[in-house]
């Protein structure tokens, strides 16, 4: 009996020897492909975020010029028309005409 006692023992310290490398195994190839989905995650991530951090900076470049172009041509026909309407009549007699430009007397 000791025999079979003894073999059933090996067979049984073999098995569960077998079956710890096997979760092992297991535990490590479920352990890589994690690590690898995650940094592929990490990565598209990444991307993502500097893609829409990229686009929000060309965006706000965009209408900063727009509004920097809106303001200056503001600024600019404000000046013309200021200056146009500002110009002083020159000093001196002047007398309307029928047709074409007031003469000075």
């Amino acid at each position: 009996m000791e025999v079979g006692v003894g073999v059933a023992v090996a067979v049984a310290v073999a098995v569960a020897v077998a079956v710890a490398v096997a979760v092992d195994i297991a535990v490590a190839v479920a352990v890589a492909v994690g690590v690898v989905v995650a940094v592929a995650v990490a990565v598209g991530v990444a991307v993502a975020v500097a893609v829409a951090v990229a686009v929000g900076v060309v965006v706000a470049v965009a209408v900063g010029v727009g509004v920097a172009v809106a303001v200056a041509v503001g600024v600019g026909v404000g000046l013309t028309v200021g200056v146009g309407v500002g110009v002083p009549t020159p000093a001196g007699a002047w007398i309307a005409t029928i047709m074409g430009e007031p003469v000075l007397k």
